[in-house]
C-alpha cells in the first residue's frame, strides 16, 4: 500500500494535478474549497505548475495568488515580524513568527514578491492587518517570474544569519524544501480556504487567507 502511495504522490505532483493536494502524510489528500469572493490559487502546494503556466524545475513549496496593482496582503494570523527586506530574487519579502499550529509545530510564513511592506522587523500583527501590497516589480525580479502575484510559504526553522550565497526562501528559512501545507491550517479545517472577517474570532494556530475576499 505504501508503494502505491508513493507512485500515485510522484504521479500527481508530475502532473501539476490541484485539486487533491497533498498533505504531510502521503497516504492523505485534500479537496480544496473556496468561500465566495475569495481569490484562486493559480499555482498550489507541491504542484509543479508555476504561475506562467510552465512545468516547475521542483515542486512547489507554498501557494500562488494573482493580484491587482496596490493589492493589499493581509497578515494570516496573529505575530511578529522576523524580518521584512528586499531579497535579491523574491523581491520585497516579509518573514513572519505566527506562533505554533495544534500539532506543536511552529508557523513562519513568508510573504513574498510583494512591493510596498508596510511592517518591519520586530513589528507585532494581528490577523488580518495589510502587512503589504503588491506593485509593478515583477519583472525587475526573476523569481517573480514576470507575473505579479504573492507567494505564501510556511517553515518552521527561521534563519537569523543566512549565508551570502542564499537566496529565494533559502535566505528566510532552512526548511524550505519540507515546508508546511498550508491547506491543512485554514481555521475553518483543513481544505477549507478561510477569509478573514474583522468581528469573528479564530483559534490561535490556524491561518486566514492573504487576500481580503470580496
Amino acid at each position: 500500500m505504501r508503494i502505491k502511495t508513493i507512485i500515485i504522490l510522484i504521479i500527481t505532483s508530475s502532473l501539476g494535478i490541484t485539486g487533491c493536494q497533498t498533505t504531510t502524510n502521503p497516504s492523505e489528500y485534500l479537496s480544496i474549497s473556496y468561500p465566495s469572493g475569495a481569490p484562486k490559487i493559480v499555482s498550489d502546494f507541491r504542484t509543479m505548475t508555476s504561475v506562467e503556466g510552465k512545468r516547475r524545475n521542483q515542486i512547489h513549496q507554498g501557494i500562488d495568488i494573482l493580484g491587482k496593482n496596490g493589492q493589499e496582503i493581509l497578515a494570516v494570523a496573529d505575530g511578529r515580524v522576523l524580518k521584512a527586506t528586499i531579497e535579491k530574487c523574491w523581491g520585497p519579502t516579509i518573514a513572519i513568527d505566527h506562533g505554533i499550529s495544534d500539532d506543536g509545530k511552529k508557523i513562519i510564513a513568508l510573504y513574498g514578491h510583494v512591493d510596498e511592506m508596510l511592517v518591519s522587523s520586530g513589528h507585532k500583527v494581528k490577523r488580518g492587518q495589510v502587512i503589504a501590497r503588491l506593485g509593478n516589480n515583477h519583472f525587475k525580479f526573476d523569481c517573480i517570474s514576470k507575473v505579479r502575484h504573492l507567494h505564501l510559504q510556511i517553515g518552521q526553522r527561521y534563519k537569523s544569519n543566512p549565508s551570502i550565497f542564499a537566496y529565494g526562501w533559502a535566505t528566510f528559512i532552512s526548511d524550505g524544501f519540507r515546508s508546511r501545507n498550508p491547506h491543512l491550517l485554514w481555521a475553518d479545517g483543513p481544505g477549507k480556504v478561510t477569509c478573514f472577517k474583522p468581528n469573528k474570532k479564530y483559534k490561535s494556530g490556524t491561518i486566514t487567507y492573504p487576500f481580503p475576499c470580496n
